[in-house]
């Protein structure tokens, strides 16, 4: 496993690399918790998990989404290029699945470095920060670019 997460951060910095793309502050990172069995997931597969649609990683462990503040920048960015939804539909589907009791949002945290310790810090999370915070504390699962 560890050989594998070393060959994919390898070609990631190499697709980096070769497309001129900056590893800071140009891109999302999607993270999870480094224990957590999941090499990648599609757009299609994080967007079920931020709309509470998928609760569980292939291995049956509990997802636990968290969520950048609602004023930050990159919120805003992960919601529309992965969940395809503004800020006024999120908050809307939000206030009707709590209204029918059918759902809860994810927690939320403030901060990039607050999103990357609480998600490497428990078994089952996952979050989103800006490229340029990313560390070995964490694994990614998709950039964003």
């Amino acid at each position: 496993m560890r050989k594998l997460q070393s060959v994919f951060y390898r070609a990631l910095v190499a697709l980096l690399l070769l497309t001129g793309v900056q590893a800071a502050g140009a891109e999302i990172a999607v993270i999870v918790n480094p224990n957590t069995q999941v090499i990648g997931l599609s757009r299609d597969t994080i967007a079920d998990i931020y709309l509470d649609k998928k609760k569980t990683y292939p291995n049956g462990t509990r997802i636990k989404p968290v969520d950048q503040s609602s004023s930050s920048p990159v919120r805003k960015k992960f919601y529309q290029s992965v969940v395809k939804m503004t800020d006024s539909e999120v908050n809307r589907y939000w206030s009707k699945l709590k209204f029918t009791g059918k759902g809860r949002p994810p927690k939320t945290i403030s901060g990039d470095e607050a999103v990357k310790n609480w998600v490497a810090s428990n078994p089952g999370a996952i979050g989103y920060i800006d490229g340029k915070y990313l560390d070995k504390s964490v694994k990614v699962i998709l950039i964003i670019p």
